[in-house]
């Protein structure tokens, strides 16, 4: 069986009560049962076209929800539509999972819609910083956020495809008012320092792992997309050392649904 081979720092050393939240395969995250009691909003960096997570999260957990994604807006969505009617009319894919894609809007607008679940179409990283890209995008941080919906226990998830290490300290700054993060690593080969130091300097410990099998594997068995759930102290235990298996099959699922995941294994 193969095997992808990580370093001994990323493999959890603490454990707690875990659930998945979210939808199958790519919509879904595992995270601490307890981050659900006591979480009273829920930070949201990277929305796409999936929010079950956010759907599921404030449904156990009544939290507030507040979404931050500039590229999901109107264009997005009407780009989307006919990219999904010239396949539909080509019947290059699955007729009916092309028929829900085509409602997907209509529930977006539906589940945004009052002040306990919001989206906010700003890019999530650091005042003053220039995007040539995205001159009309307002850039927001975690002081403008937390100064406009103040929380003093919230759970953070963030997917933003390469920008996390742009907002590590950011998140590190307001690390005591956290009741969980989850956190998508991108480039992991190249940015393992980095990481290593964000758990080092991180007062929430790390609780799991997973591997998002859409990204790279490198010629050494090294995967550049990583998934880490990190957990409040007071929440967990010591993990033994026969507790490291991974992916935990009663709650990891494949990201890529066509293909399965694959054993980690740790090198010192």
């Amino acid at each position: 069986m193969r095997k992808l081979i990580l370093a001994k720092f990323l493999c959890p050393k603490f454990k707690t009560e875990l659930i998945r939240i979210g939808g199958k395969n790519d919509g879904g995250y595992v995270i601490p049962r307890l981050s659900l009691e006591k979480t009273d909003t829920l930070y949201s960096f990277g929305l796409g076209d999936d929010w079950s997570f956010e759907e599921q999260f404030k449904k156990k957990s009544g939290a507030k929800v507040i979404c931050f994604d500039h590229s999901v807006t109107l264009i997005y969505w009407l780009k989307r539509f006919i990219k999904d009617l010239i396949e539909l009319f080509l019947l290059r894919s699955d007729i009916k999972e092309k028929f829900k894609r085509f409602f997907s809007f209509f529930y977006y607008k539906f589940f945004f819609n009052n002040s306990e679940k919001i989206h906010v179409k700003s890019f999530f990283g650091t005042i003053g910083q220039i995007m040539p890209d995205m001159k009309n995008v307002e850039i927001i941080d975690m002081n403008l956020i937390l100064k406009k919906w103040e929380s003093k226990n919230c759970f953070m998830k963030v997917d933003i495809e390469g920008n996390e290490y742009r907002v590590l300290g950011q998140i590190t700054e307001h690390q005591a008012k956290l009741s969980g993060l989850v956190i998508e690593f991108h480039n992991c080969d190249l940015m393992l320092e980095k990481i290593k130091l964000f758990i080092e300097k991180f007062d929430l410990d790390l609780v799991h792992i997973h591997v998002n099998n859409f990204g790279i594997i490198t010629k050494d068995g090294f995967p550049t997309v990583i998934e880490l759930t990190f957990s409040p102290r007071k929440f967990n235990s010591k993990r033994e050392e026969n507790e490291s298996n991974f992916p935990a099959q009663s709650l990891d699922q494949p990201n890529n649904k066509n293909e399965e995941d694959i054993r980690i294994s740790f090198y010192q």
